[in-house]
């Protein structure tokens, strides 16, 4: 048996039954490999410090393989507590997406591989803007939105967006532009424009308490389809690129079996499977054309955000790979100019 720790709701689901999980159930059946799954990564900096001291210790600290994100799998390979991949035991690896081996996205692919892309950007809901919302400064200014938007908690996802806003890349900032994204955001929280930050914006989002927010692909098209006034929207200056990555715990007891699960992930049908229920970008190359096989139709805005073409990764940027220094640094400053 291995144990696998992920992000809640962050898998296919039995709709009868989401306790079930019917990729998982036939990976067993293939293999006879049981899969002791859970969901304990509520944030990436939780479950590092919950982690941190049994890898410190050389132990496995319970997982055989966890879902984590880009950054923090590169600060996982820095400290040594991240498993080196082996390319024989992941054949399928080769169907990763040309589109994601970009930098800084590459550096953490010989440790591990993409559960899931998605996009940082602008989610809205017509019902209760009256109109679209396309631009970072338009959220954090305009006085009809006042008290009703929703930033996420995680730094990079809303200093990303603020420095793309202020024509800066986020894969290669300075101090003084970080310092300058800053300044507006805490303009923003002064003035009361911001009344929540969360990553647990969806049912805000839906019933409109929640009018505009910072938000990611996956999670706004899900909401969409029982509450279609909903919408995500590419910021004029540009989204945020990223991924959350399959990694395997340098103390892991079992990493060959946890290996054979990573490269089941990446066979195209098995992928299709999960992007379905996600909504994210998929990662594996020829899943798109695998999709039919789950019975599912995809409105031609899913199949936009789930199997992206060129132009729109093109207009997305990925957050620089920060140091544990630095991420602590920017961080804080981050939690205390929102208050968290």
């Amino acid at each position: 048996m291995i144990s696998f720790g992920n992000w809640p709701e962050y898998i296919d689901y039995d709709p009868d039954d989401h306790r079930l999980h019917p990729t998982l159930a036939e990976f067993t059946r293939r293999t006879g490999i049981a899969v002791d799954y859970s969901e304990p990564v509520t944030t990436n900096e939780h479950f590092f410090g919950r982690i941190a001291v049994p890898q410190a210790l050389g132990h496995s600290g319970g997982y055989d393989l966890v879902v984590v994100s880009d950054w923090l799998v590169g600060q996982f390979i820095g400290m040594g507590w991240a498993r080196a991949l082996r390319p024989e035991g992941i054949p399928h690896a080769e169907n990763l997406l040309p589109a994601l081996r970009v930098p800084p996205l590459d550096a953490v692919y010989g440790y591990s591989l993409p559960w899931q892309a998605g996009l940082t950007g602008i989610a809205y809901n017509l019902a209760a803007t009256g109109r679209a919302v396309t631009s970072v400064t338009d959220l954090l200014t305009a006085p009809d939105l006042r008290g009703r938007v929703s930033l996420t908690a995680d730094m990079r996802d809303v200093m990303g967006l603020i420095l793309l806003d202020q024509g800066h890349d986020p894969a290669s900032f300075t101090n003084a532009e970080f310092d300058l994204a800053l300044e507006v955001l805490a303009g923003s929280v002064r003035a009361g424009q911001i009344r929540t930050v969360t990553n647990r914006y969806r049912a805000g989002l839906a019933r409109g308490d929640i009018a505009a927010c910072m938000g990611w692909s996956g999670d706004v098209l899900s909401v969409a389809r029982s509450h279609p006034l909903v919408r995500f929207a590419i910021p004029d200056a540009g989204g945020l690129l990223w991924t959350d990555n399959l990694m395997i715990p340098a103390h892991a007891q079992h990493p060959a079996e946890a290996e054979q699960l990573i490269d089941y992930y990446y066979q195209p049908e098995v992928a299709a499977q999960l992007a379905v229920s996600q909504m994210f970008i998929c990662p594996v190359e020829g899943a798109a054309e695998a999709v039919p096989t789950t019975g599912l139709r995809l409105s031609g805005d899913q199949q936009r955000h789930m199997f992206p073409p060129p132009e729109v990764l093109a207009a997305c940027r990925c957050f620089r790979m920060l140091t544990p220094v630095q991420n602590s640094v920017y961080t804080d400053r981050y939690i205390s100019t929102v208050g968290l």
